[in-house]
């Protein structure tokens, strides 16, 4: 694979840890909670779903979600959607201070699925797909 498209996968990994200590604070929270230093710690876990460092894995992905789109491969739903989940997380990562646990699962379970589909859909296709130009022309972009 593509080592672009590798450095997004170990981005996916480093997330999808945080994401399991965010879940295991929650389950605590629910139980056993230590109240505002809880919530103090969880907010403080969820500020890195939304920093610079995801801000540049996101607009990296989109390199490649553009230069995808100008190929002739045939294109997954799925990937069509990964500029509005990009866009969706933004917003409600912005606002996660404010919710209530529910819905911090429900971001936590989308965010899961998106990234699934972008390693089994969006990183295979482009991987296939993708000319050794167009990467060239995507690195020299990358942030």
């Amino acid at each position: 694979m593509n080592i672009l498209l590798n450095e997004l996968r170990a981005y996916h990994h480093d997330v999808a840890k945080k994401i399991n200590q965010i879940k295991e604070l929650l389950r605590k929270m629910r139980h056993e909670s230590d109240g505002a230093n809880d919530y103090k710690l969880l907010f403080k876990m969820l500020e890195a779903l939304h920093g610079d460092a995801e801000r540049r894995h996101h607009e990296n992905e989109e390199l490649i979600r553009r230069a995808l789109l100008a190929t002739e491969a045939p294109i997954h739903q799925r990937v069509k959607d990964i500029e509005r989940d990009h866009q969706a997380f933004g917003r409600i990562a912005g606002q996660l201070k404010m919710l209530e646990g529910t819905t911090i699962d429900d971001f936590i379970k989308k965010y899961i699925d998106h990234m699934d589909a972008e390693e089994n859909i969006f990183f295979p296709a482009a991987d296939k797909w993708l000319s050794d130009n167009q990467w060239q022309d995507i690195k020299r972009q990358w942030s």
